[in-house]
């Protein structure tokens, strides 16, 4: 594994020593340097230091009363500038990482140290990613939400033990699967979730009906709204499966498969209780 440079900015010059640490921060510079050169591009302005590294930071960034290229920066300078290029650096992989897959805030946080960006520049990246509304914890909760219902009959509380398990805090969690789902919509999922459920049981038995109940709870519907649904979702008496459910687990058009037959005994063959692990249990 490569080692990151003891500065945060770039290594010119590999052979050349590198300066103490500050033991209350590591990687970052204690002493003062000479500043050997300045450039600026647009928004981005470059320093040249002494000793072979080249600091990279927003214009914005710059500590006041920087000292003309040749002149010496004081240990707060030196810091700073460091500091600012650090911040750089991690705020560009954390724009990243976020254009890859939306992530809770302290996965990002823990990725980021992981890799080695120092805890300060990692706090202040993350906070004015808040302050700016750039990403946070509710809006990586309400897409996940969105995306998960999009192809997955559950309900409220399946939503929030998911968030939960993804770093959300609880309350949030909470809060964001009752935003997604109200009572309306979680019975409409419930009744999809009930017919699939009936279909892969293939029987019609009291049996039957306690394992497509069970079958609901595991979904996240509440044990008064799962009874509720699975009888009224119920097939007939002397109904039958016109063909297998499809491999895909989507839930539109759950109910196709049933059909009137008044022929048929009802008894198909009970299930194996698989329906607990089905579909619903996956990752987004």
């Amino acid at each position: 594994m490569l080692k990151r440079p003891q500065h945060p900015g770039r290594r010119q010059d590999s052979s050349a020593e590198a300066q103490p640490s500050s033991p209350q921060q590591p990687g970052l510079p204690s002493g003062s340097a000479r500043l050997l050169a300045m450039y600026r591009e647009g928004e981005t302005v470059r320093l040249e230091v002494a000793g072979g590294t080249t600091y990279e930071l927003a214009a914005a960034s710059l500590p006041p009363d920087l000292p003309l290229p040749g002149g010496e920066l004081s240990a707060d300078q030196h810091r700073a500038v460091a500091l600012a290029a650090e911040r750089k650096r991690a705020a560009r992989r954390l724009f990243a990482l976020l254009d890859r897959k939306l992530q809770p805030v302290a996965r990002l946080r823990g990725r980021l140290l992981d890799e080695g960006y120092l805890p300060e520049a990692v706090t202040a990246v993350i906070d004015a990613m808040h302050e700016q509304g750039v990403h946070s914890d509710r809006r990586y909760a309400e897409a996940w939400c969105r995306d998960y219902l999009l192809s997955r009959a559950v309900g409220r509380r399946y939503l929030e033990n998911k968030l939960r398990q993804t770093g959300i805090g609880a309350d949030l969690a909470r809060q964001t699967s009752i935003d997604a789902l109200d009572a309306r919509t979680e019975e409409e999922l419930a009744m999809q979730a009930a017919v699939g459920a009936w279909r892969r049981v293939r029987g019609n038995e009291q049996k039957d009906l306690a394992k497509v109940v069970r079958s609901l709870v595991s979904r996240g519907f509440p044990p008064a709204l799962a009874a509720r649904i699975a009888r009224q979702a119920r097939p007939a008496p002397g109904a039958r499966w016109g063909r297998e459910p499809d491999a895909g687990g989507g839930i539109d058009g759950a109910g196709d498969d049933l059909v009137d037959d008044p022929d048929a005994n009802g008894d198909a063959g009970g299930a194996d209780g698989a329906d607990e692990a089905d579909e619903a249990d996956e990752e987004a």
